[in-house]
């Protein structure tokens, strides 16, 4: 999903004249805690282990945690909205995104229906009837237009998608030689 905000953000952000160097320009403190957490969110899944969910939720935390150091930035608060609703639907979950058959269902979504009620995803679960934070979990339709197919989604996952949108849209398109609040140096006159 975010594949598609990504591109999309890209493309309205060079219709409006934006280039890719003015994104070079902006300052965002403590990227490594973001990238640190999206990557230790991608070790589970390629080798699962036990309690691979908490691994998975913690991670989710770190990006999160990283979002609050950048809130002043164009699209971050989204970013950081969309972080702490699937923290917190997972965190009151066992760790675990809920996600709705009835949606799956509607989308004719039958592989993930199956491996869903086999419990094949170790970041993922059937909404039930303990599901906590229902309105949180994934019971959202989207389409991707990238991969040509149907998703269910979170409100969390549109709001992310959403700040990534935002960001590079402002972004690209900046021209000022402000940024995020800091000058850049000027040159000093003789």
């Amino acid at each position: 999903m975010l594949a598609d905000f990504l591109v999309v953000g890209l493309l309205i952000g060079w219709l409006r004249g934006g280039r890719l160097e003015n994104l070079s320009r902006v300052r965002l403190s403590c990227m490594w805690i973001i990238l640190l957490g999206m990557g230790a969110k991608f070790v589970f899944l390629l080798f699962p282990f036990p309690h691979a969910s908490l691994f998975h939720l913690l991670s989710m935390v770190v990006v999160f945690g990283g979002t609050l150091f950048n809130l002043k930035l164009s699209g971050m608060a989204f970013l950081t909205l969309g972080s702490l609703t699937n923290v917190l639907v997972m965190a009151v979950n066992q760790g675990r995104m809920p996600v709705s058959i009835t949606v799956a269902r509607w989308l004719n979504l039958t592989n993930l229906i199956q491996n869903l009620e086999k419990g094949l995803y170790p970041d993922y679960i059937a909404v039930s009837s303990s599901t906590r934070l229902l309105f949180l979990a994934d019971v959202l339709p989207y389409f991707s237009f990238l991969f040509r197919k149907f998703f269910v989604v979170s409100i969390g996952d549109y709001l992310l998608g959403l700040g990534v949108l935002w960001f590079l849209v402002h972004y690209l398109g900046r021209k000022e030689k402000k940024i995020c609040g800091t000058e850049l140096p000027r040159q000093l006159s003789r």
